[in-house]
């Protein structure tokens, strides 16, 4: 007990030691909570968004009558990407033909590893892996593993509206994404 080291006397420096050390960590802690909000804002919410309603893609007069297929770009009105919402974003494209009275739609992306495809006056071509499909999207032959994508249509008005879908690439089965 006789080596006990003593309590220095509170004087004005150790105040002042204090004071600074309060005041320093108090505006640290003022500008280190609207930090971590802005960077923890996006957990737990969905961040990215789709177009989760029909997009009008184009006038129903636009489509051939004679079942020829017509490649539209599918643009979303506004796309929120975390902390960023876009305006008038290109999401893809799709193609559409008569069948009759209805338009039916496909997916304008190879379902084997996502590529644009083109319609070569007969058949549907991928341009990346040489896989064909038939006017109605069904798979003629190359490594896609199913036929086209459909997309689900309406005809509002005179106007042609598109649902666009995304589906998993390079596997049999659809399964939306």
């Amino acid at each position: 007990m006789a080596d006990e080291p003593a309590t220095p006397p509170a004087t004005r420096r150790r105040f002042l030691e204090v004071a600074t050390l309060a005041l320093g960590g108090a505006v640290s802690v003022v500008l280190a909570v609207p930090l971590v909000r802005y960077v923890l804002t996006p957990i737990g919410r969905k961040v990215v968004s789709a177009p989760d309603r029909p997009i009008d893609v184009c006038a129903l007069s636009a489509v051939p009558a004679d079942g020829k297929p017509l490649q539209v770009a599918v643009v979303s009105d506004a796309q929120r990407d975390a902390w960023v919402t876009r305006q008038r974003v290109a999401v893809g494209s799709a193609w559409l033909r008569r069948d009759g009275d209805k338009v039916v739609a496909v997916s304008g992306q190879c379902p084997h590893l996502g590529c644009a495809i083109g319609f070569d006056g007969q058949r549907f071509r991928c341009p990346c892996h040489k896989s064909a499909f038939k006017v109605n999207g069904e798979r003629e032959s190359g490594p896609a593993k199913r036929g086209l994508d459909p997309l689900p249509v309406d005809v509002v008005n005179g106007r042609v509206h598109l649902r666009f879908l995304r589906f998993q690439p390079d596997v049999a089965e659809r399964t939306e994404v």
